[in-house]
């Protein structure tokens, strides 16, 4: 313990120190790609986004996405305890299979859940995440009932740089991170790896290996035409202390989860005239997902699971732009899911599915770009479950005298069974059909005095057909009914001399057919703190999470989950040194739950407590 804040000591010390001056702030205004599939100016857009930059994920030392989409409005993360375990995203209430994963534009969500595990994806080779809450169904199909979560990676740019971080703390975590990046006119080149490492907090069977690998080339072939390649590799192995929690028992021993997942894209995009521009793309998600657990003192079975998820996407987008006035976009997806899941004695799963979409999207601006207008429709056609048509419009205007802008938007949406649902031996149902799905949201967004942002946006949404699985035999039937009624606010603050404010809370109120829903509670906050120098840097962020319902997860009877407050505090000095070649040199540190809460956000499963990690960082390169 005495090393521990000997080393804290070291990294917050520079706050003590005389101030140097105040960081520039970013002054390019943010541009937004997944509202509309254009690249569309922020203050532009009609839906509801939220933008998290690199800038940000440094500023919290966040090593998993995760982490960051906790200060998003109308976000609920839930993770089944230690590092590694399964993590959910659940946005304005809806299923964490009605939310959309995108990384670099690839579908990542799995064909056997049809949920993203969030617990793996690591922060290193991120750009930027555009979360879209609401309104997916348009332009992306199925599963973007509540939303999408799009990860975007870097590209590589300017004089060749190598980056090498290290770092580690108390459970025996450590993570190193390698990063090359560069380009000239015609090629830019990225290449990141990382490995995070940890032994957990129990005592045993928590342990977590995480190795990751991503690389991305942008070949300009002509000044009109770019072709692009993406790959990312991850390889996770954890042990499942928690296996047990559902009988009653101790801590398992020995269950064992291994994952592997692959995912590649190649891109070609032209510009056929200063209007006119094309884009056609495919792309390859594989996953293996591999679970063990031998006999143990309170599960005497053995147990061996292999899934192998698959999602294979071509797609072609064009758009045209008339004038400053109006942008069309048309396009056409063609996706094939497969699942294949085994036993050790037998085949349980092994299905495919094909879909063939058709969108189509027009954008108006008038008035000297205060009124914006967005309207779009999308064909689905499914190989098991038909045509399924999901319009959408939307509108914002901006009063530029009192620099107020109002939104205003509906749409409707779909999902498809997934394949667990539909084909699993002992609770699929091959006669379920679609959920659907309609909603409404308005809002309006404030500035003051160059300093201050503040927004309120309302939604409503109701989903027939939800598929459950109600007791006495569990089997997924299309029973539910859910209506979500919500409140996101937010406001941001630029104090000045180096600090800013950023807060955030989340009203949502449900009702089913079958009672509330659950993990989701009705009262949601967030605040963070930072303060900037020229060569420190702290952050101060602080989540509180209301009561909501839950399952028992031993009797599997309804519970009440206490709420809790868990704050994180990060910070980093970039030191004075000049060495030849070396472009710059960082000391950084995190403290995550730094007053030892315990709680749980999935009942039956304790968080993580106070946990801490102190690195260096050094950037290679010339100037």
């Amino acid at each position: 313990m005495k090393f521990f804040w000997l080393l804290i000591l070291v990294i917050f010390l520079p706050i003590l120190l005389p101030a140097s001056e105040p960081q520039q702030e970013e002054t390019l205004a943010p541009v937004v790609v997944t509202a509309t599939r254009v690249e569309t100016p922020q203050e532009q857009v009609t839906t509801s986004v939220t933008v998290i930059t690199e800038k940000e994920i440094q500023e919290k030392k966040a090593e998993t996405v995760l982490e960051v989409l906790r200060n998003v409005p109308g976000l609920d993360v839930v993770q089944s305890g230690s590092r590694g375990t399964t993590t959910s995203v659940f946005i304005r209430g809806a299923e964490s299979d009605q939310v959309l994963v995108l990384i670099d534009g690839m579908e990542a969500n799995s064909t056997t859940t049809g949920a993203f595990d969030f617990a793996h994806l690591t922060t290193e080779s991120i750009e930027r995440i555009e979360v879209l809450r609401g309104a997916g169904g348009t332009l992306y199909g199925s599963q973007a009932i509540g939303g999408v979560v799009h990860i975007i990676t870097k590209a590589g740019k300017g004089k060749p740089e190598v980056s090498l971080s290290t770092e580690g703390g108390n459970h025996s975590t450590h993570r190193q991170v390698l990063a090359v990046r560069g380009g000239t006119e015609k090629l830019g080149y990225s290449l990141f790896a990382s490995r995070l490492e940890t032994e957990g907090f129990r005592r045993n069977n928590d342990d977590y290996q995480n190795t990751a690998v991503s690389s991305r080339l942008d070949l300009h072939v002509t000044e009109s035409a770019l072709l692009r390649s993406l790959f990312h590799f991850r390889k996770v192995d954890l042990g499942l202390f928690n296996n047990n929690n559902f009988t009653a028992g101790a801590g398992d021993p020995n269950a064992r989860e291994n994952i592997t997942d692959y995912l590649f894209k190649i891109d070609w995009e032209q510009k056929l005239l200063p209007s006119w521009e094309y884009r056609i793309s495919g792309s390859q998600f594989k996953q293996h997902d591999k679970f063990t657990d031998d006999p143990d003192d309170v599960d005497t079975g053995r147990s061996r699971t292999r899934r192998r998820p698959t999602i294979a996407s071509a797609d072609f987008q064009t758009n045209y732009r008339w004038q400053e006035w109006s942008t069309t976009t048309f396009g056409v997806e063609y996706k094939k899911r497969q699942a294949t899941t085994t036993t050790a004695t037998s085949t349980a799963i092994r299905k495919d599915q094909r879909n063939v979409a058709y969108y189509l999207q027009e954008q108006l601006r008038f008035f000297g770009n205060r009124l914006f207008l967005v309207g779009g429709v999308r064909l689905d056609d499914h190989q098991a479950f038909g045509t399924e048509w999901s319009p959408s419009a939307s509108a914002a205007y901006l009063v530029p005298q009192t620099r107020t802008k109002f939104k205003l938007g509906y749409a409707q949406a779909f999902k498809v069974p997934s394949m667990n649902e539909l084909f699993d031996p002992d609770s699929g149902n091959r006669n379920l059909g679609p959920e659907t799905s309609w909603e409404l949201n308005g809002g309006v967004e404030q500035r003051l005095l160059e300093r201050f942002l503040v927004g309120v946006t309302y939604f409503h949404r109701e989903v027939e057909d939800l598929i459950v699985f109600p007791a006495p035999n569990f089997q997924a039937r299309n029973v539910d009914k859910v209506r979500v009624d919500g409140i996101e606010l937010f406001g941001d603050v630029n104090v000045g001399f180096g600090l800013s404010l950023r807060t955030g809370y989340t009203f949502l109120e449900n009702d089913t057919s079958s009672g509330r829903l659950v993990r989701r509670p009705r009262h949601r906050g967030s605040v963070i703190l930072n303060y900037g120098q020229e060569r420190f840097h702290m952050n101060l962020n602080a989540n509180v999470v209301g009561k909501r319902d839950d399952f028992g997860v031993v009797s599997g009877a309804d519970v009440k989950e206490a709420g809790y407050m868990k704050v994180d505090l990060a910070s980093s000095y970039s030191l004075p040194w000049k060495v030849p070649g070396v472009k710059g040199l960082s000391l950084f540190g995190k403290i995550e739950n730094l007053f030892n809460k315990k709680y749980e956000e999935a009942d039956g499963f304790l968080a993580r407590p106070l946990n801490f990690l102190v690195g260096v960082r050094g950037v290679f390169g010339k100037d």
